[in-house]
């Protein structure tokens, strides 16, 4: 792996902390959780800038299905993070001279809204990348347990489920939905929850949807679909 690769998986583990502390910010402090966004923004911006190529790559107009998908994903990713540092910068007074109320109420929606679908975009987005993370994780482990999980390839299958499973039932639990809606503009938090259980509760979320991600990309054959701009004409196959 060369250094580059290492710096981008070092910046993406690190956002990924920072994103669980962020949904946490009741447990945590208002003022720790404004500190720990300000960080995941820089973070975010210096993500984007190291896969610039990936925005260049947009413009040659030639996508299957798994790319239209990856594109979808990844818009409303930056969708999410641009709205929760908008929104951030206008409602904790970032920028002088904003009295009006009815754009902070605003502000403070789009951030709701944002750090929830985001959370969930994000998630996604590790999902699909999850096989090049798995691989950096298995170099890591005991030989004893990589020889294992090679041997036995359904083990990571059940694994999954698993998790996913305990994400699903935490994604209920916490009615992530009613935020992502907004059918409800006050988020619960348990004050006598440990911040550890809830940090374990959102990391199985998270597992929910990169579950989704990878294993229903796999479902999509690369072939499947294709569809090109060219010029003045359109072709899809």
């Amino acid at each position: 792996m060369n250094k580059q690769l290492k710096l981008n998986l070092l910046i993406d583990i690190c956002m990924f902390i920072l994103l669980l502390g962020c949904m946490s910010y009741s447990l945590i402090g208002i003022k720790i959780h404004e500190y720990i966004g300000i960080a995941l923004c820089i973070l975010f911006i210096i993500h984007c800038f190291n896969h610039q190529k990936y925005y260049y790559s947009l413009f040659h107009f030639k996508f299957n299905l798994q790319k239209i998908i990856f594109f979808i994903i990844n818009l409303g990713t930056l969708i999410s993070m641009l709205g929760l540092i908008i929104s951030s910068l206008i409602f904790l007074d970032y920028i002088p001279n904003i009295y009006d109320i009815n754009l902070i109420n605003f502000a403070r929606i789009i951030h709701l809204l944002s750090a929830y679908w985001g959370f969930c975009f994000i998630s996604l987005h590790c999902g699909l990348h999850w096989k090049m993370i798995y691989n950096l994780i298995l170099k890591r482990l005991p030989i004893a347990i990589n020889k294992i999980l090679q041997a036995f390839p359904k083990i990571n299958l059940i694994l999954s489920l698993i998790i996913a499973f305990y994400g699903l039932n935490s994604f209920l639990h916490y009615d992530l939905l009613s935020y992502m809606f907004y059918q409800n503009n006050f988020v619960f938090f348990d004050p006598t929850q440990s911040l550890p259980l809830f940090i374990l509760d959102y990391i199985s979320i998270s597992g929910l949807f990169i579950t989704l991600a990878h294993y229903g990309l796999k479902l999509i054959p690369i072939s499947d679909f294709k569809f090109c701009l060219k010029k003045d004409n359109i072709h899809i196959s």
